[in-house]
C-alpha cells in the first residue's frame, strides 16, 4: 500500500487512493483531471489542471508584459535616434541661415505644406537662445514623418547645387531606415495591444 497516497479531490473532496508514480489521473467522483506534484520536503499534492492553466495564463501575460516594455523601450530608442537627427539639423540650419539667404528648398518646402511659421522666422526670434529652443515643437520639422518629408522633398535635382545641401543629406541619411524600424516597432506594439484587450 505505499505506493498509494490518500488524497481528497480538490475540486469535490472525494477521498482518493492515487499511485505514487502517476502524475496525472482523474478524480473517480467528479472526473476533474489533477495532477499529482512533489513539494521540496517530499509531501504530495493534488492541483486541478484548471489551476496550472491559469498558472501558465499568468506567465504568457507576465511574458507578453515583459515583451511590451522592451518593445517601448526599442520604441524609445529609435525616437530619441531620430530626436538626435532633427537636432543636429537644427543646429546646421543656424550655419544655412546666417551663409546663405539662398536656402530656396526649406522656403519652397514650407510654401508646399503651407506650414503655418517659416524656419527662418522661427529661427530669427530666437537665435539667442535656439540651443534650447531646439526641444520645442516647429511645425514641419518635429515628427519622424515629417523630417522625412522634409528630407526627400530636398533630394530633388533642382537643389543640388547648394553648398549647404550635401551636408544636410548627409544629416538625414540614417533617418528612413529609423522611420521604417519605428513604425514597425509601433504596429508590433499596438498589435500586442490589441491582443492583451481581446484576451
Amino acid at each position: 500500500m505505499n505506493d498509494f497516497i490518500a488524497m481528497s479531490c480538490p475540486s469535490c473532496g472525494g477521498q482518493l487512493q492515487v499511485r505514487k508514480d502517476l502524475q496525472k489521473y482523474f478524480c473517480m467522483y467528479c472526473g476533474s483531471e489533477l495532477v499529482l506534484k512533489q513539494d521540496s520536503e517530499g509531501v504530495f499534492s493534488t492541483m486541478q489542471t484548471r489551476d496550472l492553466q491559469a498558472s501558465a495564463k499568468l506567465k504568457e501575460i507576465q511574458f507578453s508584459v515583459t515583451a511590451m516594455e522592451l518593445l517601448k523601450s526599442q520604441v524609445s530608442e529609435v525616437e530619441n535616434q531620430i530626436k538626435t537627427i532633427r537636432t543636429t539639423f537644427l543646429e546646421y540650419y543656424e550655419k544655412i541661415y546666417t551663409g546663405s539667404f539662398n536656402h530656396r528648398y526649406v522656403s519652397d518646402y514650407e510654401k508646399e505644406k503651407r506650414l503655418p511659421l517659416k524656419l527662418q522666422d522661427v529661427y530669427a526670434a530666437n537665435y539667442l537662445n535656439w540651443g534650447t529652443y531646439l526641444q520645442h515643437n516647429i511645425s514641419g520639422y518635429t515628427t519622424a514623418d515629417e523630417l522625412m518629408e522634409f528630407y526627400q522633398y530636398i533630394q530633388q535635382p533642382r537643389y543640388k547645387r547648394d553648398k549647404y545641401l550635401t551636408t544636410l543629406i548627409g544629416i538625414f541619411e540614417p533617418l528612413p531606415p529609423l522611420v521604417e524600424q519605428l513604425r514597425q516597432k509601433k504596429t508590433q506594439l499596438n498589435h500586442m495591444l490589441e491582443q492583451a484587450i481581446n484576451q
